[in-house]
């Protein structure tokens, strides 16, 4: 299976500036060689002038190269016009090289401009190939191999023009101007960005260690080689020492600066290398410290690493897991469900969970089956991603549940149970006193005459206790009635209040209280029967436990905070 490697979006976002910032920079040199080309040809500038970069025909394979490549970063929508440039500057530069090789013209083409060297139009060719086969994903070696083709010819041509060696910039050919040149080099290098992973470009771009020693390697290496190689030559030029003496030299340089190259190398691998036994070390130690089952696995499903944790759980040796598929813990019946959430999770690399209503089932060694909590979480690295799955065991908590569950349903019987009770005991008891009640004002009517004030005293007292015992037994009652039916109705409390006023007329005339409502009371959503109790006896207390000899003056309010109300029922 093939491994992707993820650039981070900043990455991403600077190669396609590099890419336009180079498609763009060639366009202008281009546009600038045919502008000047063209003063001159109607003679606005002096002939004696300087003399162009290179030729008319350079200038528009650069431009229509230029126009290719910037067209590929918006390949959606330009495709169609990034291969008709590539195809005619392809065009373009094998009519110059047929210029120099066919030995027949062509009388319709004799009005094109020719001037290119045999090496730059080839370096035209492959760019242009190299554009139109980076859009074709089978091809991006293909494309990578020809535009780092370009970007080593164009390399050989700069060293020559800098150490003035013609055999560099010419090739046996016509030379290639160093603008040019430099020119493909930027350009080629530019263009291998449109797949940076690939070739020579993705061992610069990447991001593990061998990446990073190439890139320091690389640039001291051509530093140190392009600066011997220059004193060397100068050393040649102007006869400073012997042509043997000066071989002897380079040779003992080459060797010590290769030496200290390494020394350096090894110096920053060995830093690296001990700080990723570190976080190594750390990673393991938290990994197999952790309180859950974890898992860490590749795209097809195979256990790459698992913990102490993991191995209680399930019941499985390390060896027996360690590169087996996911298959060996999940239950057959759940296979097909569990892989295709495993797909959506590689496709769209993201935290999820499942399991948490609790249908998700692991199984352990020995095939018992127990419901668990799945956690999934990408890990990703510089080649891949991996799966890291923590598996919670709810077994405990799923027996937790249903011992709740049981208690409540337990609990809820034996409350029902509780009010039948209170609810048949207050009737029953009701009865009898009801009887004792009526056998005392019978006494009292039939045998008024007959009974002394002591007599009457004492059925008095005993018609007070029945009639208390009687008001215990309904407030027993309407105890047991708080919470059931429990509906929030549209209640007028002004009205309910009043009513409660009213229902309390005669304790209150008795003790000389005075009941008034201090403001307006609000309409609004409550559970009528409780309000109506709740105010029934602040009012009755406020009644009951007062000062001798002061007449209790309540007052009730109510006064609006932040959308609730507030009221109050406030005596003397």
């Amino acid at each position: 299976m093939a491994t992707r490697t993820h650039l981070p979006k900043s990455k991403k976002q600077q190669h396609t500036n590099y890419i336009l910032s180079a498609g763009l920079l060639v366009i202008l040199m281009g546009i600038g060689v045919l502008s000047y080309g063209y003063l001159l040809r109607l003679k606005y500038l002096l002939p004696s002038g300087p003399a162009l970069p290179f030729a008319i025909s350079t200038a528009i394979c650069f431009i229509l190269a230029g126009l290719s490549l910037i067209s590929q970063v918006k390949r959606r929508y330009l495709l169609l016009q990034s291969n008709l440039f590539a195809a005619i500057c392809f065009s373009y530069a094998a009519l110059n090289i047929a210029h120099y090789y066919v030995s027949f013209k062509f009388s319709v083409l004799e009005c094109l401009d020719y001037g290119m060297a045999p090496q730059t139009s080839l370096c035209f060719l492959l760019v242009a190939i190299a554009l139109y086969c980076a859009q074709k994903k089978c091809r991006k070696n293909l494309t990578q191999g020809l535009l780092h083709s370009v970007t080593i010819i164009t390399f050989v041509v700069i060293i020559g023009h800098s150490l003035n060696i013609s055999e560099f910039y010419s090739m046996t050919f016509l030379p290639m101007a160093i603008s040019t040149a430099i020119g493909l080099f930027v350009f080629s290098i530019a263009a291998s960005f449109l797949h940076p992973t690939i070739g020579i470009t993705g061992l610069f771009t990447g991001r593990m260690l061998g990446n990073l020693m190439a890139r320091k390697l690389f640039i001291r290496i051509v530093f140190v080689t392009i600066l011997i190689s220059y004193l060397r030559l100068m050393a040649h030029r102007k006869q400073w020492v012997s042509p043997e003496f000066g071989t002897a030299l380079l040779l003992v340089a080459f060797i010590l600066i290769s030496l200290l190259l390494i020394w350096s190398t090894s110096r920053t691998i060995n830093r690296i290398d001990l700080k990723r036994k570190m976080a190594m070390e750390n990673f393991s130690t938290a990994f197999d410290c952790a309180p859950y089952a974890l898992i860490l696995s590749d795209e097809k499903g195979d256990i790459l690493l698992i913990n102490d944790k993991t191995v209680k759980l399930y019941g499985y040796r390390r060896k027996e897991l360690i590169g087996k598929s996911m298959r060996a813990i999940v239950p057959k019946k759940l296979h097909k469900e569990f892989f295709k959430s495993s797909d959506s999770f590689f496709a769209s690399p993201k935290p999820k969970s499942f399991g948490l209503d609790g249908n998700l089932l692991a199984r352990r060694k020995k095939g018992a089956e127990f419901p668990v909590e799945l956690l999934m979480t990408p890990v990703n690295t510089s080649s891949t991603t991996f799966l890291l799955a923590t598996v919670i065991d709810v077994s405990h908590r799923r027996e937790q549940e249903n011992i709740i569950k049981q208690q409540l349903a337990e609990l809820q019987a034996k409350n029902e149970e509780l009010e039948q009770f209170n609810y048949i005991s207050s009737h029953d008891l009701q009865e009898p006193l009801r009887t004792v009640s009526n056998y005392i004002s019978l006494l009292e009517e039939d045998y008024h005459d007959q009974l002394n004030d002591e007599i009457k005293l004492h059925l008095r007292s005993m018609g007070s206790s029945v009639n208390r015992m009687s008001q215990v037994v309904r407030s027993l009652l309407e105890f047991g009635k708080l919470g059931l039916k429990k509906e929030l109705v549209k209640t007028n409390v002004e009205e309910l209040v009043g009513t409660v006023i009213s229902d309390l007329k005669h304790l209150a005339t008795s003790s000389s209280a005075s009941v008034t409502v201090g403001c307006v009371l609000p309409e609004l959503y409550t559970y009528q029967l409780q309000l109506r109790q709740l105010f029934q006896n602040l009012i009755t207390n406020a009644i009951k436990f007062r000062e001798p000899d002061t007449a209790p003056v309540i007052i009730i309010g109510c006064r609006e905070i932040d959308g609730f109300f507030e009221f109050s029922v406030s005596d003397n």
